[in-house]
């Protein structure tokens, strides 16, 4: 983990290559994922300090020894809000895959080839992308990143088939090297394989992330990460408070905030509704009126109300995630 941060920070040192992408309009497309906590904090040295993860289960019982036939994939969504034009910043993810025998109770694992840098680069507007090897050589166009696009408010990382080390490590930290230690028992022949993301950014953040379409390829055969299941389908975990969780799929949204309707009409001592989106469910939403003698607006569960008073027009201003949007509202 010391030395997954010692490159991160390296990369603040680096300049990028750009690349232009396409930005794809989705209006607030609603998908499902694991979404996970990112929490980063300034250390009492005033460095960067945190790492989320999320682990998405696949089936048990289709482990292989052979370490150089097994492959990554995911989509990986992060806020665009995380990149900022005064301390641009940067999102590194980290493939890897990772195994529980249960027969020990231990967890082992096959760490990525190399880190990916997510940035954004305000000028051109839009992000770029590069990957650093174990020995800190930059690598522009990394072979798994199929994609990197703007959605909506989110930037998307499509990641296929990474090609992680096969050298096979334990969860063990080895102060000596400064890295994990390196499994020496005999391998076990059987286990459960679980593909993992991690991610950290080199400046505080406090948000969430998205992991969906996780898969994993051992030789010629893929095996997803089912996410339609109710069930807790992945497991995160954070490095702030050390909490391990168990994760079910649930709805995300690609943009900070939407409304249905931007102006409707109510008759007096009347009400409607209106649909309102947030990236994710637990955003906090705040709304308000231009004049409350005229209509009054409240917010729950999705919904924002408004009730007609008098005749008149008002204006309803619906806050969350620092975007507001306003709906005209006539009462006759």
């Amino acid at each position: 983990m010391k030395r997954f941060f010692k490159i991160a920070f390296a990369f603040v040192l680096v300049i990028s290559l750009l690349s232009v992408v396409s930005f794809v309009p989705t209006n607030a497309e609603s998908l499902k994922g694991v979404v996970a906590p990112l929490v980063v904090i300034n250390d009492d040295q005033g460095g960067p300090i945190g790492l989320s993860s999320v682990s998405s289960w696949n089936e048990g019982g289709i482990f292989s020894p052979d370490f150089n036939s097994y492959k990554l994939s995911a989509d990986v969504y992060v806020p665009c809000s995380i990149f900022s034009k005064e301390d641009t910043g940067s999102v590194f993810i980290e493939p890897q895959i990772q195994f529980w025998f249960d027969d020990l109770g231990v967890n082992g694992y096959l760490e990525r080839d190399y880190v990916l840098r997510i940035g954004y680069d305000f000028e051109n507007n839009c992000p770029f992308w590069m990957g650093l090897s174990a020995n800190d050589t930059i690598i522009d166009n990394p072979p798994c990143i199929n994609n990197v696009s703007v959605v909506d408010d989110l930037i998307k990382v499509e990641i296929v088939d990474a090609q992680v080390n096969p050298e096979f490590k334990t969860q063990e930290w080895d102060e000596t090297t400064g890295s994990n230690k390196v499994w020496t028992d005999p391998i076990p022949t059987t286990g459960d394989v679980v593909p993992q993301i991690r991610l950290a950014t080199d400046r505080p953040y406090s948000g969430k992330f998205v992991v969906t379409n996780a898969s994993v390829k051992i030789g010629d055969k893929e095996y997803k990460t089912d996410y339609s299941k109710s069930g807790p389908i992945a497991g995160f975990f954070g490095e702030i408070d050390g909490d391990y969780a168990e994760l079910a799929a649930s709805t995300f949204n690609t943009s900070l905030l939407t409304v249905a309707k931007t102006s409707v009409k109510v008759k007096k001592k009347k009400s409607t509704t209106i649909k309102v989106s947030t990236m994710f469910s637990s955003d906090k939403v705040s709304v308000s009126s231009s004049s409350s003698k005229i209509a009054k607006a409240t917010y729950k569960s999705g919904k924002v109300t408004i009730k007609g008073v008098k005749k008149g027009k008002a204006t309803v201003s619906v806050k969350a995630n620092g975007k507001t949007k306003k709906i005209k509202v006539t009462v006759k």
